[in-house]
């Protein structure tokens, strides 16, 4: 991030902003709003030299070769496994040390955890799961019987005035389904992924005060089958002990406001 005065320039390695909680098309209605702002996002773009004078920062160097004047660089970075060390130690490497369910490197004399694991295609840099992942160590060596699993989080943030929400896995596959509610007028946009009658992921946008419910059953694996067809609009229309839901009763409740390209939905009742 490179700030000169009251101009700020977002400088974002990847393709789009917060590609591990928000997909394509509601990391696009971010970027939008931060731009409306008057903040400058560069994604896809590499930093590669901070540039300065008698010990002040006075611009920042990209890879291509474009130059960012500033008086002031946030440099906002994660980690990577150092794991060249172990290249000829024989363990098994992906992008990082690959560990099974019990902690167990491809030695099953070595156990390994933390930051440097890899554990079913998914590396770790939250306290909450290392912890669980110590546990598992220790019952292993102790013998006995215990496996990791990897938990479910959600993410809700609250950027610059834009809520956003994401849990879960929403990532595509062919046996999978979306869902996508869009609400242009309103700026909100939802997706939720499904898979074999269960909801597997949700990415939020804009309106997020379902996101509690929605993760809630991400993490219970409820069979949503019944629901499928008002599951997006939320709980107010998704009551499991009560009488099938009416997908028709959902759209009535729409607000009388524009929803799409100036289109209100009072004129499309009057109209009906």
């Amino acid at each position: 991030l490179a700030a000169r005065g009251a101009d700020v320039t977002v400088v974002h390695l990847m393709d789009h902003l917060m590609e591990r909680q928000l997909d394509t098309e509601a990391a696009g209605m971010l970027q939008a709003s931060l731009e409306a702002r008057g903040i400058e996002v560069l994604c896809g773009a590499q930093s590669e030299e901070i540039l300065g004078d008698r010990g002040t920062v006075t611009g920042l160097r990209l890879a291509d070769g474009r130059v960012i004047g500033c008086d002031l660089l946030v440099m906002a970075v994660g980690i990577r496994p150092a794991v060249g060390f172990l290249q000829n130690a024989g363990l098994a490497l992906g992008r990082a040390v690959i560990v099974d369910d019990h902690m167990q490197t491809s030695d099953p004399d070595i156990l390994a955890i933390g930051e440097c694991v890899e554990h079913r295609g998914a590396l770790f840099g939250l306290v909450a799961p290392l912890y669980d992942q110590a546990k598992v160590a220790a019952e292993t060596l102790l013998g006995r019987d215990a496996t990791f699993a990897q938990a479910c989080l959600s993410t809700k943030l609250k950027v610059t005035g834009c809520d956003l929400f994401s849990a879960g896995d929403f990532t595509e596959a062919s046996s999978r389904e979306s869902l996508i509610l869009r609400d242009p007028v309103a700026g909100s946009y939802k997706r939720l992924i499904l898979e074999d009658g269960r909801l597997l992921g949700a990415v939020m946008y804009g309106d997020t005060a379902d996101g509690p419910w929605f993760f809630d059953l991400i993490r219970s694996r409820a069979d949503v089958s019944a629901m499928r067809e008002t599951l997006i609009f939320g709980p107010a229309y998704n009551d499991p002990g009560g009488d099938p839901p009416d997908p028709y009763s959902a759209v009535a409740a729409w607000p009388p406001e524009p929803r799409c390209n100036g289109l209100t939905h009072g004129a499309l009742g009057l109209a009906a």
